[in-house]
Parts: C-alpha cells; structure tokens; sequence
C-alpha cells in the first residue's frame, strides 16, 4: 500500500513557489480552508489530483508521494532506522516496508537478514524468510544479494528442501565449486590458456577464502572477532598478516592488500590493548592508521595486483567500485567474480566506529594517546566523504 503524501508535497510546493494558503485556494478554485486540510493530513478530491499536480509542473505519482526519489528517500530513511538487524524493531520495521515495497530487492534482503538473526520468531516468520528469498533468487540480477539469500535460506531450509534444491544452488560462494568445474572444463578441451587463468583465479580465491572468512560475518557484532579471548585474536590476526607479507618480494604489502591487512592490524591492535600490552597495541594502532590512509587515497575501482608479477598468473583485482562488485581480470581480459568484497573497501567511517564500539579499548578511552587516534579516525571519516 502506497504512503500517501499529499501533504508535504502540496506544503513544500506551496512554499517553492511562495504562495499563501490563500493565494493556492484563488488559483485552485478552493477555499482556503480545503488547502489549510490539506496541509495538515487531509486529502483532495480525487478529480482534483491532476489540477493540483499541473498547477506545481509535478506529475500525479509526485504529488502523491509515489514517484521513484520519493520512494528512494524513504528507503533511504528506513536503511538508517534499521539499525542492529537482530532486534525485534528491526524485523518489525523491515516487515512494515516490505509491505510497502515488496520488489524492492534491498528491503527484501534487510528482512531476510532480520528473519535470520531474530532466532526466537525464525520459525514462525519461515514461510516469509522462503518468500523473500525465492523472490530474489527469480527476479533480482544482483549477484551479491542473490548469494545473500541462497546463504540465508540455506541455512534455515528444511532438510528436503537441502536435499531436493538449495544444495544445488550454493557452490559459487563458499566452496567455489562452479569455477573449479569451469577449469576442469578447461582441461578436457585442452584449453591451455584458459584453464591456467581459470586455475590462477582459483587458487586466489583459496587465498582470499582464508584471509576473508572472518569478513563473511561482517554483518555480525563482533565481525568474527574474539572480544573475549584476545590473546587467540592477536595470533589469528598476526597468522593473517604474516600471509599477506609472503605475497611481496620487495618486503612491502601489495597496494591491493593495504585496506584488508589494515583493517586486521587494527583488530590486533585492539586485541593487544584488550590484553593489557598497550605499547605494542598502540605501535599497531598507528601502522593502521598509516596503511589505512594509503588504501584510502587510491580511487575505487583502480585494478591493483599482488605483489609478485607471476604469482596467480598476472592477476589484479579492483579496489571495490560504486556498485560494491569486485571481480579478478586475467591478463587476456577473461575475469571471475570475487565474493570477498569486504577484503577490498574498508570504509574510513568504520574506523571510527569500530575504534567506538570495541570493549577492548574501553580501558584506555581516556588516555589521550587513544583521544587523539579517535580524533584522528574522525577526521579520516569527515574529509573521505
């Protein structure tokens, strides 16, 4: 059902165009008290919809609120009071624009997620979680949302419904099991080059499994970290960093690793404070803050390779461009979709937000080293808007 909006459209054009209540009535053949209603919630007469919409140059769906920025707007609106998608106002508010919106494929996924996360109603609210995700997978063409929901279904489908369907339709993300069948392919028909391309993405893929595992929970509170077990954090972090630092003859991080090994340094930063070693997590904290500015001065969608100019075959990668896709360009042109996003777009508002929320700095907020890294974070994010 449309959300009807009249009344701030007709109150803002009024406005726009510096007419009184009762100059709008003259011209509209109304009283002015039929405009004063208006105005405050009430509805014209159907038959004058048109006339009121020619008088402002709008169109009928802009007068009533349901032209595409409008509906954008408000999308836009409950994006930002979505908020932690595990509350119950959140599955509530996602649930109430759906209704609104329901083919609008960013609504579909938020309530998917919000289904999911909410585990006490999961079960009752099962028959929508299919609904939306079936929805997606036959109508939206975004591949990122469409794995979104293969994932979030198949893990709440029955087991028939695994066994019968949605086992089926996992292989591209985790397991990457579509590719690997294209390179055996590749080798039955004795394509030498292609199969060397498609092998070289694979094994990157492998690679950018391992590094980005933790990033798959990028939705979750603690991003896959151990807020409680910080000695282990810094260990699986520095494992991370000490593979990343293999992929470069010259000693130096590939520029296309800059953003993702930043990002980890400052978990094990984090982690190092949580563990009382606040020199060494403070040592950490700024060589982030270093790779971070780096990673954030290089344009998206710049194609970046890794290191070595053999290793995988020549490969790059892009920085995460406007559409969030990032894919794997062969040297022959050929590319494969890359899942693991999140490795390459680190946005310099999570830093700030990170370095906010995380219990592991909470012992040194008032320290003024750890001030003016807050500050710091805080102008990263103001001045890369």
């Amino acid at each position: 059902m449309v959300d009807l909006k009249i009344s701030e459209v007709i109150l803002r054009e009024r406005q726009k165009n510096k007419l009184t209540q009762e100059e709008l009535a003259s011209k509209l053949g109304v009283s002015a008290q039929a405009v004063s209603n208006w105005e405050r919630g009430g509805y014209p007469d159907i038959v004058l919809l048109p006339q009121i919409a020619n008088f402002f140059h709008i169109t009928v769906d802009e007068l009533i609120g349901n032209d595409e920025a409008t509906k954008q707007a408000d999308i836009e609106s409950f994006k930002k009071r979505y908020g932690v998608h595990s509350s119950p106002d959140s599955l509530a508010l996602a649930k109430e624009y759906y209704r609104k919106y329901p083919n609008d494929f960013e609504v579909c996924e938020l309530l998917a997620f919000a289904i999911h996360n909410n585990t006490d109603t999961r079960k009752e609210n099962h028959h929508l979680l299919k609904e939306v995700c079936e929805k997606i997978l036959n109508e939206c063409t975004w591949e990122h949302t469409r794995q979104n929901a293969i994932e979030i279904y198949s893990m709440n489908c029955t087991d028939e419904e695994w066994q019968e369907s949605w086992q089926s339709k996992c292989p591209a993300f985790y397991s990457n099991q579509a590719d690997e069948i294209l390179e055996e392919r590749h080798w039955v028909a004795r394509n030498s080059v292609a199969y060397q391309n498609q092998n070289s993405a694979n094994s990157l893929m492998i690679l950018l499994h391992f590094l980005g595992r933790e990033y798959m929970k990028y939705f979750a509170p603690d991003n896959g970290m151990l807020f409680d077990a910080p000695d282990r954090t810094v260990m699986l972090m520095d494992i991370r960093m000490r593979v990343m630092d293999a992929l470069s003859a010259d000693g130096k991080i590939p520029d296309v690793f800059l953003g993702a090994y930043a990002d980890i340094m400052l978990k094990k930063a984090g982690a190092l404070i949580g563990s009382g070693r606040l020199d060494e997590g403070f040592a950490e904290l700024n060589q982030a803050f270093v790779l971070y500015e780096r990673w954030i001065k290089i344009p998206n969608g710049t194609l970046l390779g890794f290191g070595e100019p053999d290793l995988f075959s020549g490969a790059k990668i892009n920085k995460c461009d406007s559409a969030n896709r990032v894919e794997i360009y062969m040297p022959d042109g050929s590319k494969t979709w890359c899942p693991y996003m999140w490795l390459f777009w680190q946005l310099p508002s999570d830093i700030l937000k990170y370095m906010e929320s995380w219990p592991w700095f909470d012992d040194v907020r008032g320290e003024e080293r750890f001030k003016a890294y807050i500050e710091r974070a805080r102008e990263l994010s103001e001045n890369t808007k």
